[in-house]
């Protein structure tokens, strides 16, 4: 007779699911990732990351890329969501 064994990654995803929890935890983990997600350029120019109500504020220290990126602010927020396996991200802003 064999017991349901479950992997530690998933009952960890279950955990967080149960408690609601699951989309601050996609959304932490984007946070951690950001580097590898943008690339070292963007990721050496920004100065904070965080996010409010469908909302990801992404504070940009260069006015040229803040520019530059706020043509590609859908194409982020695509990424994003890509990457957190749901719509979470409605509006990317940069401040």
């Amino acid at each position: 007779m064999s017991k349901p064994y479950q992997s530690l990654g998933d009952a960890i995803k279950s955990f967080l699911e149960i408690h609601g929890l699951d989309e601050e935890a996609a959304i932490q983990q984007v946070i951690a990732n950001w580097e590898s997600l943008m690339g070292k350029p963007i990721a050496q120019v920004t100065e904070k990351i965080w996010f409010k109500g469908g909302i990801f504020f992404v504070r940009i220290a260069s006015p040229v890329w803040k520019s530059e990126l706020q043509l590609s602010r859908e194409k982020i927020r695509t990424m994003l969501n890509e990457q957190m396996g749901k719509e979470i991200v409605r509006e990317v802003r940069l401040v």
